[in-house]
């Protein structure tokens, strides 16, 4: 059964969710178009300024967003709320039903989170925790992830192909392989495939890109589906509600004295 009602939610869903639930932007509304005709050809720089495009600097980033999470241990839905210093701080709170279920504190060093449901609390190293996660994350790797960026190839060692209505791009990055699909009509990122050197993968579909107040475009509903234990895989689906750039947010988090450590 799952445990969705309960949201036992560990250390390692907590940073799940902040490390995968790969954020975006906040926008207004768009009209998803169907495109016809014949497929555009594009040139090796539009493709790689596409990518380019998709990248954002940042120094504050706040969020709330819908969330959805099934894993073979339980499917949870609720609000996620996510603040971030650029090189200094992860905060997420966790709701349900209005309640507060978690609610984590991460630095470049160490993590903290609280369960109010179990009134418990974990602590721990920040890399050591990163480590379990299935896939190759620093900190700031872990924030440029949140924010919604993307890592960019070296475009003289990259292959291009076009199929059918997308043109693929597939590189390396230390030890990471990656495979990005870009739309030929729109130049989106539709897609994003990574596997590290120990086989461990992570695939991520873009859709409905809106436009930001700034003018730039981003996608508003994001899917994730990675490795999460020998029995099976993790999906996220996130759709954000609320975003606030460059704005700093106070972070606010405290351990109560008669929460237990687990």
């Amino acid at each position: 059964m799952k445990k969705s009602i309960h949201w036992h939610i560990n250390l390692y869903h907590l940073l799940f969710i902040v490390a995968l639930t790969i954020t975006v932007l906040g926008c207004k509304s768009k009209k998803v178009v169907q495109f016809t005709g014949p497929v555009p050809e594009r040139s090796n720089t539009e493709l790689f300024q596409a990518l380019e495009n998709h990248n954002t600097l940042f120094d504050w980033y706040a969020c709330e967003t819908g969330i959805r999470i099934d894993t073979p241990d339980e499917g949870v839905s609720g609000k996620a709320y996510i603040r971030m210093k650029r090189d200094s701080i992860i905060w997420s709170v966790v709701k349900k039903y209005s309640m507060e279920g978690a609610r984590t504190l991460v630095t470049p060093n160490t993590y903290a989170t609280v369960n109010r449901m179990d009134h418990t609390y974990q602590k721990g190293s920040t890399s050591e925790a990163l480590s379990k996660l299935g896939i190759s994350l620093d900190f700031l790797d872990l924030q440029e992830a949140i924010f919604g960026n993307i890592i960019l190839l070296d475009t003289a060692s990259v292959e291009i192909q076009k199929e059918g209505s997308q043109y693929v791009i597939k590189g390396i990055d230390q030890d990471l392989q990656l495979k990005y699909w870009i739309s030929a009509y729109t130049l989106e990122l539709e897609r994003a495939f990574m596997i590290d050197y120990q086989g461990r993968k992570m695939d991520v579909t873009y859709k409905d890109y809106r436009i930001l107040d700034s003018g730039q475009k981003v996608p508003f509903y994001r899917h994730y589906n990675m490795p999460y234990d020998d029995r099976g895989d993790a999906e996220i689906v996130m759709k954000v509600k609320k975003i606030e750039i460059d704005v700093p947010k106070k972070t606010r988090f405290s351990i109560p004295p008669n929460y237990e450590k687990v």
